[in-house]
């Protein structure tokens, strides 16, 4: 990255005789800027053409994802504000067709067609190739927690990759160690294990409970999860997950799984001593956002206490400050054995975490489990950074105070039509009567340019922005989804008009 500015620098110095005053903005997926907007320097500030851009990156260049992407100049015209920057970088709409046909070329269609073509983001907005604009209430599936770009979070991930990457695990490195050390202190655990993504750390959960009952003399195989759950898509994880859809086609899985109804203490007695673990979210995100009950994990710990079972809370989407709490558990005061983290963990760049008590740490010894990618200092690096923002009072304060204002307004804007909207903090819900009628609205959203997710059945509407939106922001998406119901609405009696 260093190496990169630095040529971009003199490419600029060079130039400069020839260039108008401009701000610069640079990015840069390969090591030169292979080619710069030539403006007059008497050129008038509206006289910069669309035939005189030319785009900074080769064709081969424009459809890659990485840390340094798309290479980007911004121009600022003389006299101007910077709110009417204009981008010097081709949007053509063949430029998005040319990316759309080599995806359907290259890749694997597991995603199906993706309409959109995002090229960058900034704060709470990304852009796409054809230059529009859209407010985003995903955050990459509640991961981008500090928004797209964050300049502190890009300081540290530039000088982390200009120092040192990656190591493998058969060396410490200090980034690594400073973030366990971190997420021990602020938590209940004893012990952190680093993984690369969710699905990974719920497969070394699983591991672990299995070796811990193993270790003790009394191997258990059984598992408990629940009903709507969502907890991977490797063959573990897989078999834990609740959706048959998911699971079907790549039978038979690990086996000794039982699930129970979510959010029901009668019938925990299923619990038993062939039990090894209980799996639960305290707050299911793809199961269409509801919020674990206190007397339902309150009469969990119990029942595992019980019997011996470990208790593991899947906090992959809803730990690190999206409840408004710094984890999820801290809603209701219950504590697991094992807890797994990742989504928002590194602000964007994957993975995962498992945080245990001693009683399981002390049965993984050398060579029992291990990953050659995870806790890389750059990874960790960025972590580091991301948890410093995500654990400050202040800012789990404005997650709080965003998230109530949030639903007070989905509250009010779906109050005729009696949906339901549940959540805690910045991850919601608002329960649709049919799916149909939850993805149209979404279709519209995205038309009028707001960004939002579906849950459940496909008939939740779910909102999960960065945990930096401020007022402002929320009521812009309150205001857009309004007129992507009144869309829907509309359409709607058009249609049954024409029939």
């Amino acid at each position: 990255a260093q190496a990169i500015l630095a040529e971009t620098a003199a490419v600029k110095t060079a130039m400069e005789p020839n260039l108008a005053p401009v701000h610069w903005r640079i990015g840069a997926h390969s090591p030169a800027v292979q080619s710069c907007i030539r403006v007059p320097p008497k050129a008038s500030p509206g006289s910069i053409r669309d035939e005189t851009r030319e785009t900074l990156a080769s064709p081969s260049t424009v459809g890659s994802v990485g840390l340094l992407s798309l290479a980007a100049v911004k121009l600022l015209r003389p006299g101007r504000r910077s709110t009417r920057r204009r981008c010097v970088v081709r949007r053509a709409s063949h430029v998005t067709a040319e990316v759309k046909e080599d995806a359907e070329r290259y890749l694997m269609n597991n995603y199906g067609k993706r309409g959109l073509v995002m090229t960058r983001g900034e704060g709470h907005r990304l852009f796409d190739s054809d230059g529009k604009s859209y407010l985003d209430f995903t955050a990459g599936i509640a991961v981008n927690c500090i928004g797209h770009s964050d300049a502190g979070w890009s300081k540290v991930v530039a000088e982390q990759a200009g120092t040192l990457v990656h190591t493998s695990n058969l060396y410490l490195n200090v980034e690594q160690v400073a973030l366990g050390k971190r997420l021990v202190e602020i938590s209940f655990a004893d012990k952190a294990f680093f993984c690369n993504s969710g699905t990974e750390a719920n497969e070394a959960a699983i591991k672990f409970s299995r070796k811990f009952h193993s270790d003790a003399g009394k191997p258990r195989e059984r598992l408990i999860a629940f009903e709507n759950s969502f907890h991977g898509r490797t063959m573990g994880a897989l078999a834990l997950t609740w959706k048959e859809a998911y699971k079907k086609p790549f039978q038979p899985l690990m086996p000794s799984v039982d699930f129970l109804p979510f959010n029901v203490a009668e019938g925990l007695e299923a619990i038993d001593e062939s039990t090894c673990a209980v799996i639960v979210e305290p707050m299911q995100g793809e199961g269409g956002v509801v919020p674990a009950t206190l007397e339902f994990l309150t009469a969990l710990r119990k029942r595992c206490d019980e019997v011996g079972a470990l208790l593991i809370f899947d906090e992959v989407q809803c730990g690190l400050g999206r409840t408004g709490r710094l984890f999820g558990y801290e809603l209701s005061g219950v504590t697991p054995d094992i807890m797994t983290l990742a989504k928002p963990l590194a602000g964007g760049l994957p993975i995962g975490a498992v945080l245990t008590l001693d009683k399981v740490a002390d049965v993984i010894t050398p060579g029992a489990h291990g990953s050659t990618f995870a806790g890389a200092p750059l990874v960790c690096a960025a972590a580091n950074y991301t948890l410093g923002r995500v654990s400050d009072k202040a800012f789990l304060a404005n997650v709080c105070a965003m998230g109530e204002r949030l639903r007070d307004g989905l509250r009010e804007l779906f109050k005729p039509h009696d949906f339901q909207v549940r959540g805690e903090g910045l991850l919601v819900g608002v329960v649709f009567d049919t799916a149909e009628r939850c993805g149209a609205v979404q279709k519209a959203a995205q038309e009028r340019g707001l960004l939002v997710l579906t849950a459940g059945a496909g008939n939740v509407l779910r909102i999960a922005p960065a945990l930096t939106i401020g007022a402002a922001e929320v009521d812009e998406a309150l205001k857009v989804l309004e007129g992507a119901l009144a869309d829907v609405e509309e359409a709607t009696v058009a249609k049954a008009a024409a029939a």
